[in-house]
């Protein structure tokens, strides 16, 4: 647990001491305690229902364990490393190879002396030689492998960047919708209370005589869909807190919770960037975009890697050491040779230019798909864009669809103490409330996830960028 998870120790000791301090004194609001012990007393609530223990982190402590605990972080990691160590192999490849040779022969039997006299022999032959032997350039291919696995691990670099960046925006998302199921349960816990206020007040007029028995009925119909809708967020709850867990890298069972019990709208992009601007950034900036052209590079050299084979292979060797027998005795022994050969390609150079021409069909796939991620990239901001344009209008309406919900809840309570008004005037206003307020909350889950989504697809996302004006709120 993060150290600033300290006060809710202190909250929680504090709600523990004032056992007035009940859920439904915090409905009523007779209970004069801050909106911090407020919050920890709804999150009991919701711990107890659940039966888990949750670990209370914010924005900023889940996104930096994920980019330190992520697995697709970690296996690109060592993508990365296998390409970097390949490069290395790669730029050794000029230097010779040195190695020493030991043989001693047993020879007995009958050979041919000067191919003509046959003549009975014994005798142990040794050989041991140190040598060197350069193959020059390889036939060139030095200068092409070194190229692909230069680009490989450009390409691999890049990747690494991006899952970074891929991570950044899945945790942003994933705790988005972990916060979004902690505040809808909020609403509809309170909903379950006012349902279960409504069904004792009803049944009270019925039992004096003043209520119907439809109006008991129907309060009852209504408190069991708020217990189905309460056990819907639960479970939508539990299940977007193992999605977090999961991207975050940690143990899936491990019950991450939000600190805030509140959502603000965050501008992450400036308003002022038009659709043509974004793109163009995104071109620059989105570290896939980079993988795929080194990808091609390396491609185009593995395709030029063919021509190699009519290039001559020229190899330099030398050898020093002993020859000789056990009777004789051994004598000094080098040697220096030059080995030049040339090749008509591979198969009568048929071989070699129909692997040119199916390596030219793989490079021009990945030039494809180079097109075809520009294309996806493009749509991906036009989406991204109008989801935060469309989410930030729904914002202003839902403000307003809230607050006249309110108080139009609690002007249906009156005027039906009064008499003013019937219990399905409650009910529906109710149903009003409920749902203004969780458009709320939607809404501006939305809109701040449509910006991370918009700073990922123009390739500027960080834990700098996408935590800009960040507030705990806690």
């Amino acid at each position: 647990m993060p150290a600033n998870a300290e006060i809710y120790d202190y909250v929680d000791e504090c709600v523990k001491n004032e056992s007035y301090k009940t859920f439904a004194q915090v409905v009523k609001g007779s209970a004069s305690i801050s909106d911090v012990e407020k919050q920890m007393v709804i999150d009991r609530e919701i711990q107890a229902d659940l039966k888990s223990n949750f670990i209370y982190m914010d924005l900023e402590d889940c996104i930096n364990t994920a980019l330190g605990e992520n697995f697709d972080i970690k296996i690109q990691r060592q993508n990365r490393n296998m390409a970097y160590w390949q490069n290395k192999n790669s730029q050794f490849m000029l230097l010779p190879d040195v190695y020493y040779n030991f043989t001693i022969q047993n020879l007995g039997g009958q050979y041919l002396v000067g191919g003509i006299v046959a003549a009975m022999a014994h005798e142990v032959a040794i050989q041991s030689m140190f040598g060197v032997e350069w193959s020059t350039i390889s036939q060139g291919r030095y200068f092409f492998q070194n190229a692909m696995t230069r680009n490989t691990l450009k390409s691999q670099k890049a990747q690494l960047e991006y899952s970074r960046e891929e991570t950044i925006l899945k945790t942003v998302i994933a705790y988005y919708d972990t916060l979004k199921n902690k505040m809808e349960i909020e609403v509809q816990k309170v909903n379950l209370y006012d349902r279960l206020e409504q069904l004792k007040y009803t049944k009270a007029r019925f039992d004096t005589g003043l209520g119907t028995l439809y109006d008991v009925k129907r309060a009852e119909a209504e408190l069991a869909q708020a217990q189905q809708d309460y056990s819907e967020t639960l479970f939508n709850l539990r299940v977007s807190q193992a999605s977090l867990a999961n991207v975050m890298g940690v143990d899936v069972f491990d019950c991450i919770y939000p600190y805030e019990f509140s959502v603000d709208k965050r501008m992450l992009i400036d308003k002022s960037y038009d659709i043509e601007e974004l793109y163009n950034q995104a071109l620059v900036s989105r570290e896939d975009i980079r993988a795929k052209k080194a990808e091609i590079k390396v491609y185009r050299a593995m395709r030029n890697m063919n021509y190699a084979d009519i290039i001559p292979d020229v190899v330099v060797g030398y050898q020093n050491g002993y020859v000789g027998t056990r009777r004789a005795g051994l004598g000094n022994h080098n040697s220096l040779s030059l080995s030049v050969r040339t090749y008509l390609g591979k198969n009568l150079l048929m071989g070699t230019i129909t692997q040119i021409k199916a390596d030219t069909a793989a490079l021009n796939v990945k030039k494809l798909e180079l097109q075809n991620l520009e294309r996806q990239v493009k749509e991906n901001i036009i989406n991204a864009y109008f989801s935060s344009e469309n989410a930030l209008k729904k914002i202003e309406e839902a403000e307003r669809e809230t607050e006249a919900a309110n108080v139009s809840f609690d002007l249906s309570q009156s005027s039906m103490k009064a008499g003013q008004a019937t219990f399905i005037d409650v009910i529906e206003s109710q149903n009003i409330k409920v749902r203004a307020n969780i458009n709320l909350i939607t809404n501006m889950i939305e809109y701040n996830k449509a910006q991370s989504q918009l700073l990922f697809e123009i390739g500027l996302i960080s834990p700098e960028n996408v935590l800009k004006d960040y507030i705990r709120k806690y």
